[in-house]
């Protein structure tokens, strides 16, 4: 009897530990999302998230900056993050996309796989922030998992390379992301 008990509340920690791994991502999510990264990183650049909108005309709703202004997002895309690599994970690829309207807003344009290796950056920067500033649970670790599997080997870098830039950003803050990459 002892050995059923244990057996079931293993199992039932085991099932609740897998529904407690993603946060729901919905609009209210996103949104909160938006405002905590505007209180970092809103004297650099304020965009509207659109979210399930094709805002920037994209063939799939997955996430993309078209402009200073606009970040589009699909739910879906974000959900499956978070599903796959753990909570925060879209806060980071939300983050990362405002590095994208930082560039805009600045001029910057760089030659690949650099330009999409900074945005990394600016998104390291905000789990750090997240993490000493807003209370989160560190989420680097996922964040880093995510870009990785994200890599191209080509306009978005190696693995290797998203990674460290991700990793940089975090240990080092937004000015040498933009100072020195």
């Amino acid at each position: 009897m002892t050995r059923k008990i244990i057996s079931l509340l293993v199992l039932g920690a085991a099932l609740a530990g897998q529904a407690a791994l993603a946060m729901p991502v919905n609009n209210s999510y996103v949104q909160a999302s938006a405002g905590e990264i505007r209180g970092f990183l809103g004297g650099y650049s304020r965009p509207t998230v659109y979210l399930d909108q094709y805002a920037c005309g994209e063939p799939q709703l997955s996430a993309m900056a078209c402009g200073p202004y606009t970040i589009s997002v699909g739910t879906g895309f974000l959900q499956q993050q978070e599903n796959s690599y753990g909570n925060y994970v879209a806060k980071f690829i939300l983050a990362h996309e405002w590095g994208h309207t930082i560039q805009f807003t600045r001029g910057i344009n760089r030659q690949p796989p650099m330009q999409e290796l900074q945005a990394d950056c600016v998104g390291g920067t905000f789990a750090k922030y997240a993490e000493t500033s807003l209370r989160y649970p560190s989420f680097i670790e996922n964040a880093v998992a995510s870009a990785r599997d994200a890599a191209d080997y080509g306009e978005h870098g190696t693995p290797s390379q998203r990674d460290y830039y991700s990793r940089y950003g975090y240990a080092n803050g937004f000015s040498s992301c933009m100072n020195r990459i």
